[in-house]
């Protein structure tokens, strides 16, 4: 009956040190790839900010565009007002009509 309760207890014993060592090897595998998803966060993390970057780049320029497509239309828009109030072919480069 000893006899039986020692097989019983090595097999215990063989298959949790089975199962600790197959766990070891799950954990080195999830800390592997834990590294290697942080190491990707980090390199996304630098292309957010140089997206950013840029982002904020081009806002700015097509803000000065915007600005001076407006200015240009004022300017337009200041020389008809100008052309409508001079006579008729009274203009210094106006051919007569």
């Amino acid at each position: 009956m000893e006899g039986m309760n020692l097989k019983k207890l090595e097999a215990v014993v063989e298959k949790m040190l089975a199962n600790m060592q197959e766990l070891r090897r799950d954990n080195a595998e999830l800390k592997t790839q834990l590294a290697n998803r942080n190491s990707k966060i980090e390199e996304l993390e630098g292309t957010i900010q140089g997206l950013a970057a840029n982002q904020e780049e081009v806002s700015s320029r097509v803000t000065g565009l915007i600005s001076s497509i407006e200015e240009w239309e004022r300017s337009l828009e200041d020389g008809t007002e100008a052309e409508m109030r001079e006579p008729r072919g009274g203009g210094l480069f106006s051919m007569g009509e």
